[in-house]
């Protein structure tokens, strides 16, 4: 169970942050807004494999307040 929501399943973890995590993918995103070069890895059913933040869904938004430009 994912330990931000409490409510979809875990499928995401971070091996550069401390402890032992869990996150689904929405979670994921959010807790890792200004952590973009964290390694993260993905359980596939059978072991972790090692993914990519942005292709996850992750946009780094430089200015803003790390807020999307309002200009868009």
């Amino acid at each position: 169970i994912c330990e931000t929501c409490q409510s979809a399943e875990a499928t995401f973890n971070c091996v550069t942050c401390a402890g032992d995590h869990g996150w689904c993918q929405p979670c994921l995103i959010k807790s890792h807004q200004s952590l973009p070069f964290h390694k993260i890895q993905f359980w596939n059913g059978i072991c972790f494999q090692d993914v990519n933040l942005s292709n996850q869904g992750f946009i780094w938004h430089l200015g803003h307040g790390e807020e999307p430009c309002p200009s868009y």
